[in-house]
């Protein structure tokens, strides 16, 4: 079946309910562009509520990505998930900028808002949750070309942040 999403961001999405996984959207940003993964084709393809949501969660990425990027300058200054994320990337593998970076925030010459600057979306990610609503998540990536570790921020349907994973 084929189903209409629209989006302000991306413009109208005709998908194929049927491919269950849809890798061809993509999101423009500065740093280039952000593929956005629809894991929700079986769940949205009964229920219009859902198709209609898609976009407006599509068009919120923008907003979703600042807030995200608040939790990982939070978890800077009271966790430790960043932070290790961060100095394994800067002791396994030879990244001069993000050493240069880390360095300077560990030497208070720098900001937790400069360090989680340099983490960039590599992925936009929906998916129907346990309550049936909406949820998303955001991978961000230091260097996509060096590594394949991510952070992960996990939005609940109602767009909250509520957690940070490090994955690969």
């Amino acid at each position: 079946m084929q189903v209409t999403i629209h989006s302000e961001l991306v413009g109208p999405l005709t998908l194929d309910t049927g491919s269950g996984f849809a890798d061809d959207i993509t999101i423009r940003t500065p740093n280039g562009v952000v593929p956005v993964w629809l894991s929700i084709f079986e769940s949205a393809a009964q229920n219009s509520e859902l198709l209609g949501e898609t976009g407006g969660l599509i068009d919120a990425f923008p907003e979703l990505v600042s807030k995200a990027r608040k939790l990982l300058v939070e978890d800077l200054g009271t966790g430790m998930q960043v932070a290790q994320f961060v100095e394994f990337h800067t002791d396994e593998l030879d990244l001069p900028e993000v050493r240069k970076a880390y360095e300077e925030y560990r030497g208070q010459r720098a900001t937790a808002e400069g360090l989680v600057a340099l983490l960039d979306p590599k992925a936009f990610v929906l998916n129907v949750g346990e309550g049936g609503g909406l949820e998303s998540w955001i991978d961000f990536t230091l260097s996509p070309d060096a590594s394949d570790q991510l952070l992960v921020v996990r939005f609940d349907s109602d767009r909250h942040a509520t957690s940070i994973s490090w994955e690969s």
